[in-house]
């Protein structure tokens, strides 16, 4: 009788190739990852997730689905998936999968080969990156020949006669198509879209009947942190009336992150959905650096009675040089793409009492305000600084952000063209030195903007309410001579360049401004940068040098020198790490396990200084410690330092 109810569908009934899933994870949050994929196993959720991948991976995994049914059926699933980033992830990954579905062992099957690739396709849309994902199947399905093959029931009666269906051909096989949409916020949100079955496959075994693959769609959201992740989905698609099947998801997943000897993660899901589907999910994970096991258990609540639940285990492994870059590195680089985007003083908040959901929103509003004000959006960016004001409106530092950004946002709302225009890329510069609190720097910028357009109203208008504003007179700024306006050209398409990523183009054009005038703060700066996002520190530290020392703003020069400074610790770790055995100090593995064992009791505990300290000596101590250095920045942005 199953095996006649998965066989015997009709055209608006499919009950073949129903999604079980992939992985351990994924299941554990109740399959709600389209907006969280980033792993081999985003060929099966969506696929765009896989232009997130940074290494090799390995992923495998097997279910009991539905265990102890009264007929003592065996229902099993597996997968298994490799990945690959293409040129270290640059243009994208890809994967191929397999999955098997089987019904005690032969008496029904289902197989899907997959390739699937995914990859980051715009970086500059809004606040977020957007990425691009598809896959390719080929399905197959069968089935073992019953008894009443040669021998058809009609009704309770044995006819004699062969069936029609059982009797003919018991394979068939199918193409089919998965597209995928992921748009990853720079700061902890993300959106996903998935499209399964695109073509509607038709998987049918007589020549005659029909059994296609409804369209099937998912869209979710997700908020990340460094330690958990919720999410919301919600899908649809045909039901078996020619109606619509329509299903929510909540997830939660929490990481405990004992990081030396591994991170132990828990999550938790609930699915509800039409025709009295309710589904609870749960699972656990253990994971290092290099491999990690999870686990899941599904329980239908209303729609199958006696089982014991699906039980699922997955097997994740990574190969090659891990990507996951020193966070210093990282934080540094990050700060000074800040610095670009007039960052300083930085925002933040500074108001006390603020619980951590309220911190957590109010860093979201002012990490979208810093990027649409690097992007010279400046009436979005105004409408965030707006938002997060209603979140800490005693916030002195904010307020005053907030009226230099309302001075700017009445005349100017935006500068499109500040990647390519001479003019607008000066204006842009003098705006961003204005919201800083840069006001010499301001002025001087939008005097040469209004050089370069001088039949700009606008701006000539937003020239003189900036002199009243700071009291400062703009200074006589000559018609520039067209080499200026080249070498300030090349300087602009550098910060374009680098913002975008590509720094190799970012060296190359400032190199070529710098050779017309050596005295290019800007320039000094996008070198340095650029320099220090591919890892060469000595030319990085000598360009910023430089441009620390050009630098007229006091603030802006204390923030460079500061980032110097860090290179210069960053690179003293690094020649401690190569240091032969016998110069280090000799302080046993023990103590130094202790010691990072402390700090995640004291972190554990809320007592961060003390965990600050506790890291910081295993840092001295070993300067390879990769987790510590993780658990510090992990501490410091905590503390809010």
């Amino acid at each position: 009788m199953l095996l006649s109810a998965l066989l015997l569908s009709s055209a608006v009934c499919s009950a073949a190739f129903i999604d079980q899933g992939a992985g351990a994870r994924g299941p554990g949050m109740g399959d709600a990852m389209a907006a969280a994929s980033d792993d081999v196993f985003s060929s099966h959720y969506n696929p765009a997730g896989l232009g997130l991948l940074q290494s090799s991976e390995l992923g495998v995994s097997y279910d009991r689905m539905l265990m102890n049914l009264g007929d003592n059926s065996n229902i099993s699933h597996g997968f298994l998936a490799a990945g690959h980033p293409i040129l270290g992830g640059k243009q994208g990954g890809a994967a191929a999968s397999w999955s098997q579905f089987t019904l005690n062992s032969s008496m029904y099957r289902e197989d899907a080969y997959s390739l699937a690739y995914g990859r980051k396709v715009r970086s500059d849309l809004g606040p977020g990156d957007l990425y691009l994902g598809g896959a390719a199947r080929y399905l197959r399905r069968s089935f073992s020949a019953p008894s009443e093959g040669t021998n058809a029931m009609s009704g309770l009666v044995a006819t004699g006669s062969r069936d029609p269906l059982l009797a003919g051909g018991r394979a068939t096989g199918a193409f089919d198509s998965d597209l995928g949409v992921l748009y990853r916020l720079k700061a902890h949100y993300s959106a996903g879209l998935t499209l399964k079955h695109l073509n509607s496959p038709d998987v049918s075994f007589g020549s005659g009947a029909s059994d296609r693959l409804p369209l099937e769609l998912r869209a979710g959201l997700a908020y990340r942190s460094l330690i958990s992740l919720v999410g919301l989905q919600y899908e649809t698609r045909t039901d078996q009336t020619g109606g619509r099947d329509h299903r929510g998801t909540v997830a939660a997943e929490r990481w405990f992150l004992r990081l030396f000897v591994g991170d132990f993660g828990f999550r938790a899901a609930l699915t509800v959905g039409t025709r009295e589907f309710t589904q609870v999910s749960a699972g656990f994970s253990y994971k290092t650096r290099r491999m990690g096991v999870d686990y899941a258990f599904q329980m239908p609540v209303n729609t199958v009675a006696n089982s014991a639940g699906t039980h699922r285990l997955g097997f994740q492994v990574r190969f090659g040089g891990l990507k996951e870059p020193e966070e210093s590195v990282v934080m540094i680089l990050e700060a000074m793409r800040q610095l670009k985007a007039g960052g300083v003083p930085e925002l933040r908040f500074t108001e006390p009492g603020l619980s951590a959901s309220q911190k957590a929103q109010l860093d979201e509003h002012l990490s979208f305000a810093r990027v649409l004000q690097g992007q010279a959006k400046y009436d979005e960016a105004l409408e965030r600084l707006s938002s997060a004001l209603t979140v800490s409106p005693a916030d002195s530092g904010l307020l005053k952000t907030f009226g230099r950004l309302n001075f700017v946002a009445k005349t100017i709302k935006s500068l499109p063209g500040y990647k390519s225009d001479p003019g607008e890329a000066a204006m842009h510069e003098g705006v961003l030195a204005y919201i800083a609190g840069n006001d010499a720097v301001a002025i001087e910028s939008s005097a040469r903007a209004v050089s370069l357009q001088p039949t700009n109203r606008s701006w000539a208008g937003f020239l003189e309410s900036l002199e009243t504003a700071t009291g400062l007179k703009a200074p006589e700024v000559p018609q520039a001579p067209p080499k200026t306006l080249r070498v300030e050209g090349l300087v602009m398409r550098a910060s374009a360049a680098l913002e975008e990523g590509r720094y190799e183009d970012a060296i190359a054009m400032s190199l070529d401004a710098l050779a017309e005038d050596e005295n290019l703060q800007t320039a000094w700066e996008n070198l340095g940068t650029a320099y220090f996002a591919l890892g060469d520190n000595a030319k990085s530290l000598e360009a910023w040098g430089r441009a620390a020392a050009l630098e007229r703003d006091a603030e802006r020069r204390k923030v460079l020198r500061g980032h110097v400074a860090s290179v210069q610790r960053v690179m003293a770790r690094r020649q401690a790490a190569a240091a032969p055995a016998a110069e280090r100090p000799s302080v046993p593995p023990e103590e130094i396990r202790r010691l990072y064992n402390q700090g995640l009791d004291f972190y554990n505990a809320g007592r961060l200084d003390q965990a600050k300290d506790s890291f910081e000596r295993v840092i001295e101590l070993d300067p390879e410690f990769v987790s510590a250095v993780k658990a510090l920045n992990r501490v410091k942005k905590e503390l809010g330092r």
